[in-house]
């Protein structure tokens, strides 16, 4: 386990857990992808610019991006080997240039070495900070292609419960054997309720298993099959680096077959929500894709069941919810879409719509981590629940938890596990709210960047296989959920309109801190 000795790595852990949970809120989730997938998104970037599908601005802004985290990420390398790499990242890389092909050598390096790179950064007498360490680390194990639930059972058993005590710098370096690994086939058995008339057929995929075929291969395996009522199945052979990983393959390749299947007949591919892997004791869930985009305040403001509305807002809602579950080309299409309907400008730059989305997250920022701290500090310190004790209103709740860590009359040290670490995080904002939300900004736009960029490539490209695709998914999705929760909280309390709403979030980040802003959880009040 962790030597709880050292509260850096022990608040690392914590925050690497945060990260691969994925039940974390918005406010908790991974924003960033890996800077590997951000060198290969440059380069397709320029193959895209290329092709006419993306614009040179738009890899501008990129490799803009990636040439200021290649200066402060360890990962990188040497300082001789960053200033190497950011020379080729200037905004005028074009395909095949020399820079086009130090970036791609450099990325085939930084790949393999990262997080020995890390490891030994950690051991170092002035280590990196909590937050970036936990982001580095967990975006590359992500990108290399495992799952989040994979790697949250990984990381908690090294973190908490392993024999013995070791640093993070040690787990780090058993991570980078992880990252390594190849990929591996999973046989994956996936029965439909509803025949699809394939049996017999000269036309049926190689894929398909009778009804009778599926029984044998489930009793095969010694599944129990006494409650599963089928009408044959697909028998699926993908490669991935864990189970759960090779099911979300899977996932991807029905939502194939199923558009295939809805108009090209006139009847729906039928599932049973389960999925048998081989050599596995118990089936896996097939649940559609949740990507983690909650709009609450439909909920909060009753207006779930509003029929007849109509609309920007309704249209943006309608065109979100394939943000949540659609496939990822459409998912990409119809969240982008969504944001521009609220956000753009006749005649402006689309990509602005970013920008703005981008303020409002940060605006809704401090209030999301102080109202879920709050919560958590009741349930781990008696004492200060009393406090809170009938307080229900989250702005009141937020003040009061904020007022007790900047006096001191609350102290992250005396709180216990993942609530220490993180009232420790919400400390830090405390003292310095422009840095951080700062820095939230950042993320934000770029994770909506790229969603605009992994749209243009889609519709303008046909690139249903771009590098940065899913990872667009995973990092926008919740972000954008929660920038639209305030746009609709706004329009359906106070009958605010996006564009003022935007407006009012930019002067408060500009204003933030000084005589006559706003307060920290009064940013869009």
């Amino acid at each position: 386990m962790l030597d709880p000795v050292n509260e850096s790595d022990v608040h690392t852990g914590e925050r690497l857990l945060d990260f691969l949970d994925s039940r974390s809120p918005w406010n908790r989730r991974l924003w960033n992808v890996s800077l590997s997938l951000m060198l290969r998104e440059v380069l397709e970037a320029a193959e895209a610019v290329n092709a006419g599908v993306l614009s040179r601005p738009s890899l501008s802004f990129l490799a803009n991006v990636v040439q200021k985290t290649v200066g402060t990420d360890p990962g990188a390398g040497t300082e001789e080997e960053k200033k190497v790499l950011q020379r080729a990242l200037k905004p005028d890389v074009r395909l095949d240039s020399l820079k086009y092909h130090i970036i791609a050598q450099q990325e085939v390096r930084l790949r393999t070495e990262y997080l020995a790179r890390w490891a030994q950064a950690l051991r170092d007498r002035h280590p990196p900070d909590v937050e970036q360490t936990a982001r580095a680390v967990t975006s590359h194990l992500l990108d290399v292609g495992y799952s989040s639930d994979f790697l949250h059972r990984w990381w908690k058993y090294r973190l908490k419960y392993e024999q013995g005590t070791r640093s993070l710098a040690d787990i780090v370096d058993d991570a980078q054997q992880l990252a390594l690994r190849p990929e591996r086939g999973f046989d994956i058995m996936v029965p439909v309720s509803r025949a699809i008339r394939l049996t017999g057929s000269p036309k049926a995929p190689s894929e398909w298993r009778s009804p009778v075929q599926v029984a044998a291969w489930l009793r095969a395996e010694k599944f129990d099959v006494t409650e599963i009522r089928h009408n044959g199945g697909f028998l699926f052979r993908v490669e991935a680096l864990d189970p759960d990983a090779a099911v979300v393959r899977v996932s991807e390749l029905l939502d194939q077959l199923g558009a295939r299947v809805a108009i090209g007949t006139r009847r729906d591919l039928s599932l049973l929500g389960r999925v048998w892997i081989q050599g596995m004791r118990t089936p896996h869930r097939l649940d559609s894709v949740k990507r983690g985009v909650w709009v609450e305040a439909l909920e909060r403001e009753n207006q779930l069941y509003d029929a007849y509305s109509s609309g920007g807002i309704s249209a943006a809602i309608e065109l979100l919810s394939h943000l949540q579950s659609s496939s990822p080309s459409a998912a990409v299409a119809g969240g982008w879409a969504a944001i521009e309907a609220l956000l753009s400008e006749p005649g402006s730059d689309r990509a602005e719509a970013a920008d703005r989305l981008a303020m409002l997250v940060a605006c809704s920022y401090p209030r999301a981590e102080l109202t879920i701290l709050s919560y958590d500090i009741s349930r781990s310190d008696g004492g200060f629940a009393e406090r809170l004790r009938g307080v229900d209103e989250n702005r009141r709740r937020c003040d009061i938890v904020a007022e007790a860590l900047t006096t001191g009359t609350l102290s992250a040290n005396g709180l216990a596990g993942s609530v220490s670490a993180t009232a420790a995080r919400t400390l830090r904002m405390l003292r310095e709210p422009r840095r951080t939300l700062s820095r939230v900004q950042e993320h934000a736009v770029s994770a909506f960047r790229r969603l605009y960029r992994q749209r243009n490539m889609v519709l303008h490209g046909a690139r249903m296989d771009a590098v940065a695709l899913r990872a667009s998914l995973r990092t926008a999705a919740p972000l954008v959920g929660a920038g639209i929760d305030r746009i609709i909280h706004a329009h359906y309390v106070g009958n605010v309109a996006p564009l003022p709403l935007a407006a009012q979030a930019h002067v408060a980040l500009a204003t933030l801190g000084t005589g006559g802003g706003p307060g920290i959880t009064t940013l869009l009040d």
